[in-house]
């Protein structure tokens, strides 16, 4: 024959909120947090040496309702469930709620872990300016580039030809490389700067 007994416990009052309570309600916070205290004691009595002393839990009205459960030793279990908010403001009453959590249910000294926010956002890729492109990233980007059609433009350059030579292109210059052709030099040379002016957009974003 088991027994099921649920309490529920008042928050911890701190000085910092309490300070414009009146005497009966600074009186009841001084009796919640001195309950709360004689619980925790009785936990660690039992979580350590599996026997809680009678001196123990005969300190506060809280503890004295449990003391059938003290009493029994390895067989009772507990299980303590806390309410937290999820807003920014209630922050320190969160933390403590969880550090009073924590040692109720005898888990010993809590573990900060602290995360920066951004930890949590998904990383945007940044996306490297053609100017610092490798000679190697030029022939590419030349070969990928509105499907290939400018893959000609390859044999056209040097094989040193890098990213800070590219960015320098006239239109003249594009004209020259598609062999004289007016209306692809000009299309290479708006898809270059489409592609400059995309990074560039994307870096202040």
């Amino acid at each position: 024959e088991g027994q099921l007994m649920l309490v529920d416990c008042a928050g911890t009052e701190r000085k910092k909120d309490s300070m414009y309570h009146t005497k009966e309600r600074q009186q009841e916070g001084a009796e919640i947090n001195a309950s709360l205290h004689a619980l925790k004691e009785c936990i660690r009595y039992l979580t350590t040496s599996q026997r809680v002393p009678s001196h123990a839990y005969r300190v506060s009205s809280l503890t004295k309702i449990l003391a059938d459960a003290f009493t029994r030793g390895p067989s009772a279990r507990l299980a303590v469930v806390c309410t937290i908010s999820p807003c920014a403001t209630d922050t320190e009453h969160t933390i403590a709620t969880m550090r009073m959590g924590m040692a109720l249910g005898g888990r010993g000294p809590e573990r900060e872990e602290k995360q920066l926010l951004s930890d949590l956002l998904p990383k945007k890729e940044r996306l490297m300016h053609p100017k610092q492109w490798t000679s190697e990233q030029v022939v590419d980007w030349l070969v990928s580039v509105r499907d290939g059609d400018f893959s000609d433009v390859v044999d056209a350059v040097p094989s040193n030809f890098t990213g800070q030579m590219l960015v320098r292109l006239s239109e003249g210059r594009c004209v020259q490389l598609c062999n004289g052709n007016q209306r692809r030099g000009r299309t290479l040379f708006d898809l270059l700067h489409q592609e400059i002016h995309r990074v560039e957009s994307s870096r202040k974003a």
